[in-house]
């Protein structure tokens, strides 16, 4: 399990835009936890108003993730939470900026010192959004409880709707395993 004052961190700072150019995206606005940390926008809404060519994916179970980020081009999740900070669509701050904010930011960089015991830095701004990022998980669904054997957790028509997912469908070659996805 992630550190508590990692993770404590890191919410803190999804919720603050003080990662974005302008101050005015966080990485809650696309990743709003109402929403099942999506946003259900084709293309999420970044700084100035710009739309991003793809939408916000959920961030539920990413701690179970192998590869990040819709192509798989972050190896680790500490990798791709940088990804929108940098993106000059999403967040466009660069990140020896993004640092430096926070370090001038005198809440921030208590909050950093106390949780790393230094500024901050790159690598522990990372630490901090994959450690809350980590806390998002979500299991016990109707189709885990039905596959575990409970017949009643689906309605007639899910059962349905899973006999095709299953068979003629065939959604299961792209969308398998306990978060439906191939990575």
């Amino acid at each position: 399990p992630p550190d508590d004052g990692r993770a404590r961190l890191g919410r803190r700072l999804f919720f603050d835009p003080i990662l974005s150019s302008d101050r005015t995206v966080a990485c809650a606005s696309c990743h709003d936890p109402a929403q099942g940390f999506a946003d259900g926008e084709a293309g999420s809404l970044g700084v100035r108003g710009q739309r991003t060519p793809r939408n916000a994916p959920t961030l539920f179970n990413r701690a179970l993730g192998r590869h990040f980020s819709w192509d798989g081009k972050a190896a680790t999740l500490e990798e791709q939470v940088l990804l929108p900070i940098a993106n000059p669509v999403e967040m466009d701050l660069e990140l020896d900026a993004a640092v430096a904010r926070l370090a001038e930011d005198a809440t921030y960089a208590a909050a950093f010192a106390e949780t790393f015991g230094r500024a901050p830095a790159r690598d522990d701004l990372a630490a901090a959004l994959a450690a809350f990022v980590r806390l998002a998980l979500l299991g016990d669904s109707p189709v885990d409880r039905f596959r575990a054997g409970e017949f009643a957790a689906l309605s007639a028509s899910e059962r349905s709707g899973l006999w095709f997912y299953e068979s003629r469908g065939a959604c299961w070659r792209c969308h398998s395993g306990p978060n439906f996805t191939d990575e």
